[in-house]
């Protein structure tokens, strides 16, 4: 299921003065659907491959949620010894250049994810792979789990929306939106496209003004101080990409109901609350876009008898963290990434300093 484009040996920086030789490789991925989807698959050149991680990506972004010129949380986790694939949703980067249009739905996500991780634990050669998600990827995480549990190592999501719009302007927007087009009906039927790259570039342009307010503003990406400008920039112009509107009526109407469902009527949340797999659940204590609020729930109804709940706080570096923050923020390296390696590494059952 997985097709190689092309193979290199690069060097690249992990972070600051940090760099890395790595075997990276381009994948295709063909689902059921049709669908044909981009992965960026990373490993350390030297050393046996300890485990397998796909990392999926939030809410009309891509592969650059995970991966900048100026620092990488991909190259971190592939220099401590994981074979990392780096997955770009349908009608995303890569993906979609390979002729694929964004996702009419969430569930197109969800389905395509697990067929994903099928396919990476036979190209890996790891029978059961680690998933982390950020932001809208934390939900896909949580969708898909239950459809190839047994392909999974463990559950690692990073201000994972579980439950949505506890920031109570979200909410009002929500409501908003819900009203003007219930369940969003007219326009999945016209399985629109959103281009947010525009709205990265006046972002970008107006970054020191756009600084300055974060502490004020209800809905923020990230906390002053806590990500230098020029990740932010490069994060941002890099990163925004295409979306589905169906998807974003969906998420909004998930604010609006307090549900967390597909089509289907499928009920994300109650069917990964049965699983017993190894979760890891992540969150910033300024984050107001997944705040701890939405983001603790996944831990706290979770039937896993391994589970592990971590709120970054100015306790870790004595900097609040925010929504980018906590995976690529200035002092994400020291603090949060740790984490995440460390984690896996020891459901890998590889020795190491405990979290």
């Amino acid at each position: 299921m997985l097709e190689r484009l092309s193979a290199d040996l690069v060097e690249q920086t992990i972070d600051g003065d940090g760099r890395g030789v790595f075997d990276k490789e381009i994948l295709r991925a063909e689902t059921t659907s049709g669908r044909k989807l981009a992965l960026v698959r990373k490993r350390r050149t030297t050393g046996p491959s300890l485990g397998a991680v796909v990392l999926i990506h939030g809410f009309a972004q891509n592969r650059y949620s995970w991966h900048l010129e100026q620092r990488s949380l991909v190259n971190f986790l592939a220099d401590r010894g994981l074979d990392t694939y780096n997955l770009e949703l349908a009608g995303h980067g890569r993906s979609r250049d390979f002729g694929t249009a964004p996702a009419g739905n969430f569930s197109d996500y969800v389905v395509d994810c697990a067929e994903v991780l099928e396919a990476v634990a036979a190209y890996s050669g790891h029978p059961k792979v680690f998933v982390l998600g950020h932001s809208m990827g934390g939900a896909v995480c949580y969708a898909a789990a239950p459809l190839c549990s047994e392909h999974i190592a463990g559950v690692i999501t990073m201000g994972g929306i579980y439950y949505f719009g506890r920031n109570p302007l979200l909410a009002q927007l929500a409501r908003l939106v819900t009203a003007v087009d219930r369940r969003s009906s007219v326009v999945r039927r016209l399985g629109l496209g959103l281009n947010t790259s525009a709205l990265g570039g006046l972002l970008v342009r107006l970054l020191p003004l756009a600084d300055e307010l974060s502490w004020s503003l209800p809905i923020a990406g990230w906390v002053p101080g806590s990500t230098e400008k020029s990740i932010i920039s490069e994060r941002v112009l890099k990163g925004f990409d295409w979306t589905g509107l169906g998807v974003c009526m969906q998420m909004m109407g998930w604010a609006n109901s307090g549900r967390f469902d597909g089509e289907d009527n499928t009920d994300y949340r109650a069917e990964f609350a049965r699983l017993d797999l190894p979760l890891l659940v992540i969150a910033g204590n300024e984050d107001r876009l997944a705040t701890p609020a939405d983001v603790r729930p996944a831990w706290e109804e979770s039937a896993s008898s391994d589970k592990t709940y971590r709120e970054f706080s100015p306790e870790d570096g004595g900097i609040h963290w925010g929504h980018l923050c906590i995976v690529l923020g200035a002092q994400a390296s020291l603090h949060v990434w740790p984490v995440l390696a460390d984690w896996m590494l020891q459901r890998c059952n590889v020795d190491g300093p405990s979290p």
